[in-house]
């Protein structure tokens, strides 16, 4: 069956601890065992009991046996539960740190074309069935058919036809259950995704909750949460809890004209003479027995294919190749900083190039902008020095070195990020400080916090360095967040280091301060700076105009202005708007 083929992927997950699995199986199996011997033991004592010739001792050795047993079986029961347990726990932790850490390592084009809601709501859905088939059917329900297969035995040489009888109604009970799932698993498929897009808009409304009460939207957010879970996966789960009400009374026919049905026989062969008194318990003990497992199976059947496609859904996301680290090839160490774009095209569509044709060089200690209108692509170029993206043609050089040679990590080290838009860990300051460094010593957080006059507003807060900053980093302004990203950076003493419009959403005195902060770091440091306001890059010793993914212009401010060129009329542009 397709299903036992789909459990493939809970083994791969349970192998890491074959041998207690192994252990705990041989407990389940002795349990089993145990569960399975006492319906015949209390059967033959009814036999024994009705026998004038019966001795008291023999039939209170039957009760003592009986007793040993079940104590027995109910420590087994308490042994294998517990060590179950912990199995469960570590299988649902090393199946969300996997994913986790695989969405880690993942390239920043997954990350930018994904809802993060609706990924981590696959994700944790995965983990939980995961929890789910492990706990409760592996561990449970599968100890108990190990029960129904030696029960069924020892009917076999009780009464073998009253066996066949049991097992002809299981069969058909089993088959009608598969039968009515299946277009129960179709439409679970469809309420899956409804779920993950309605978790990711949910992530979205809390994760945006400042811009949310800013334009008084919450009742708009409301509505399309509603939308999300009533609307539609709602109808859905509904329809679904039709068809498993419709299942759950053909599952209660069965089983109860089956018991019937077996019941009937056992008391004709009984009155035949075939089975004595005691055989007839018996087997009401055995089929209570395999009703059990079997009820508990067809009620968690729908769960475990439905979780069993969840916990695919989410493993899937590992077969997204992550970015290429190569940790065997060159690292870059004590590098000066010179960078060269040697026919660099590039696009996020095949056929559609962001980029095309970009030659150029900067030196060791060099201040480059890069000017020219909303996409036109300066971000875009930016992140192909970090190797964010890979170009479709063409190199990128460091020190005269291909950054597609270089370990990834190594690379990454040499440069530093301050974007336009800061988002901060919802820790303390000294800790977000840190992230840029995380073997700096206090002495180092400090000194870089005053190179970038954060050490000045962290006075102010009651517990210095070790005050949350919130979610994103809400409980700061923008300029004292901006702040932080500079001393960030400042820790990490990078060679490349790289503004992106860091100081374009400022007040006047806010924006002074940084760019205080931002002379001290780009001293010594090669900077690409995403000119948003031309009059701060004045000074750069390269400017670069950008139109429609090409450079247009080139050169510092002086020569730029004297061509009378793109660059001249956008200077032209924003002093005329500043005026």
């Amino acid at each position: 069956m397709k299903i036992f083929k789909d459990s493939k992927v809970i083994w791969q997950y349970l192998s890491k601890y074959r041998k207690k699995v192994y252990w705990i199986a041989l407990i389940a199996l002795l349990g089993s065992f145990i569960s399975a011997v006492i319906p015949y033991i209390y059967g033959r004592l009814v036999d024994v009991a009705v026998l004038k010739s019966t001795s008291l001792q023999l039939i209170g050795g039957i009760l003592v046996l009986w007793l040993v047993l079940v104590i027995l079986k109910d420590w087994l029961n308490r042994s294998f539960g517990n060590q179950s347990a912990y199995i469960t726990i570590d299988v649902y932790n090393d199946f969300l740190l996997k994913i986790t850490n695989h969405l880690l390592d993942l390239p920043l084009t997954f990350h930018k074309n994904k809802k993060m809601g609706e990924v981590i709501q696959r994700v944790a859905r995965g983990a939980g069935n995961l929890e789910m088939i492990t706990d409760q059917v592996v561990f449970n329900i599968g100890p108990n058919f190990l029960t129904v297969i030696v029960s069924l035995i020892v009917m076999g040489f009780v009464e073998w036809r009253l066996m066949l009888l049991l097992l002809f109604i299981l069969a058909f009970y089993s088959l009608v259950t598969v039968w009515k799932t299946k277009p129960m698993i179709k439409i679970q498929k469809k309420m899956s995704k409804a779920y993950e897009r309605a978790h990711g808009n949910l992530y979205d409304s809390v994760i945006n909750i400042q811009t949310v009460k800013s334009f008084t939207n919450e009742e708009v957010e409301r509505k399309k949460m509603y939308k999300g879970f009533h609307n539609k996966a709602g109808v859905i789960e509904k329809l679904i809890r039709d068809l498993w009400r419709c299942l759950s009374a053909w599952q209660q026919t069965i089983l109860n004209l089956g018991f019937v049905s077996v019941f009937a026989w056992a008391v004709i062969m009984l009155k035949n003479g075939i089975i004595t008194p005691g055989q007839l318990v018996m087997f009401v003990g055995y089929v209570y027995l395999a009703y059990g497992p079997f009820y508990m199976l067809s009620m968690h059947y729908r769960r475990v294919k439905t979780g069993l496609i969840v916990i695919k859904r989410a493993g899937r996301l590992l077969n997204i190749e992550p970015e290429p680290y190569q940790k065997d090839k060159k690292e870059f160490k004590n590098i000066k900083g010179a960078v060269e774009f040697q026919n660099i095209n590039f696009g996020y569509q095949r056929n559609k190039n962001v980029l095309r044709d970009i030659n150029f060089k900067v030196k060791p200690g060099q201040m480059v902008a890069l000017v020219g209108e909303s996409g036109v692509g300066k971000t875009t170029l930016i992140d192909l020095i970090s190797r964010y993206y890979i170009p479709k043609q063409g190199k990128i050089l460091i020190d005269n070195q291909d950054i597609a040679e270089v370990n990834l990590e190594s690379l990454r080290k040499q440069i530093a990020i301050v974007p336009q838009e800061v988002t901060l860990f919802n820790d303390t300051i000294k800790n977000n400080l840190r992230y840029g460094r995380q073997k700096a010593t206090e002495q180092d957080i400090i000194k870089a916090a005053q190179a970038a006059h954060v050490h000045e507003f962290v006075q102010k807060f009651d517990k210095k360095y070790e005050q949350l900053v919130g979610e994103r980093g809400i409980k700061l302004s923008t300029g004292q967040k901006q702040r932080v990203a500079i001393a960030r950076a400042v820790l990490r003493n990078p060679k490349i280091l790289i503004l992106d419009e860091a100081t374009s959403s400022l007040d006047s005195a806010t924006e002074k301060l940084v760019q205080e902060a931002l002379t001290q770091l780009i001293k010594g440091r090669t900077t690409f700076v995403i000119a948003h306001r031309l009059s701060t890059i004045q000074k750069a010793d390269l400017i670069l105009v950008l139109e429609k993914g090409r450079i247009v212009e080139e050169g510092d401010h002086q020569e730029l202005i004297s061509k009378g060129g793109v660059y001249k009329k956008l200077n032209q542009l924003q002093s005329t708007i500043i005026k």
